[in-house]
């Protein structure tokens, strides 16, 4: 459980010089069960900043629920825009500010917290026209590998808000809707 944000981190440091990326391509309960923290938020800005010749953004979470760990006020990203100079990198996404996600997260040992899985672990919040909140993710484009390695092909996610929060609850071992 402790070794995949290590993981992601050597996959990070990589993509720094590497032109694309694989990820390993996780289950819901996968991240659900490695994520430190899975949180609903509003993005409500952003900030990127130098640190040595990386880029970050830092990105202000308002949280409005969380299904598990501690709420995160701010999630850290590689890449952006800081002193005159763009970096961007293979199967980092961008946080939109004013949009509503659902995020899984993870915090590293120096207290940063980053996107678990990258582009696996957001979801966009929507409204249908019926009401009824819904999460999606679009199909990742970035080449992925299931756990022994083989290759494999993503899906689009798309669910109900309710059935994904009582999915996440029956993994955490917290039952149904509060």
């Amino acid at each position: 459980m402790f070794r995949l944000p290590y993981l992601i981190a050597l996959a990070l440091s990589v993509c720094a010089s590497a032109s694309a990326v694989t990820l390993q391509q996780l289950s819901m309960d996968e991240m659900t069960q490695a994520a430190t923290a899975i949180v609903r938020v509003r993005v409500t800005g952003a900030v990127p900043a130098m640190a040595g010749s990386m880029i970050y953004t830092h990105y202000q979470l308002q949280v409005s629920e969380t299904w598990k760990g501690a709420a995160a006020s701010e999630v850290v990203l590689p890449g952006g825009v800081a002193g005159g100079f763009r970096q961007s990198f293979p199967g980092v996404p961008q946080l939109t500010t004013g949009s509503e996600y659902v995020l899984f997260l993870w915090t590293s040992a120096g207290g940063v917290t980053h996107l678990l899985g990258m582009t696996q672990g957001i979801f966009s919040v929507s409204q249908r026209t019926d009401g009824v909140l819904e999460v999606s993710r679009a199909r990742i484009g970035e080449a992925m590998r299931d756990a022994s390695g083989h290759a494999v092909q993503d899906h689009a996610v798309r669910m109900n808000l309710s059935d994904m929060k009582i999915q996440v609850r029956q993994m955490t071992g917290q039952g149904g809707l509060r």
